[in-house]
């Protein structure tokens, strides 16, 4: 994995979203680039620092369904919630 394709998924690492396939190269990848590494530490500080302070809502029943079934891989499940 480069650094360029860490960039592309650092959110998804952050976000414990990540495929098990992409996961050892990058991990691989960020003990070999102190750069990417810094850069996910950050990205992991300000997501914990939003999550923290953000005050949480909950949407509507309606709305959620609408999100979850747009997304690609919710598709297949059409999980209500």
């Amino acid at each position: 994995m480069d650094c360029k394709r860490v960039s592309e998924v650092i959110y998804l690492f952050v976000d414990n979203e990540m495929e098990e396939d992409l996961l050892a190269p990058f991990k691989d990848h960020l003990e070999r680039c102190p750069e990417c590494a810094a850069h996910t530490n950050h990205a992991q500080k300000v997501i914990f620092i939003v999550r923290e302070r953000c005050v949480r809502c909950c949407a509507p029943d309606r709305l959620r369904l609408r999100i979850l079934t747009s997304m690609p891989h919710r598709r297949q499940e059409r999980s209500p919630l």
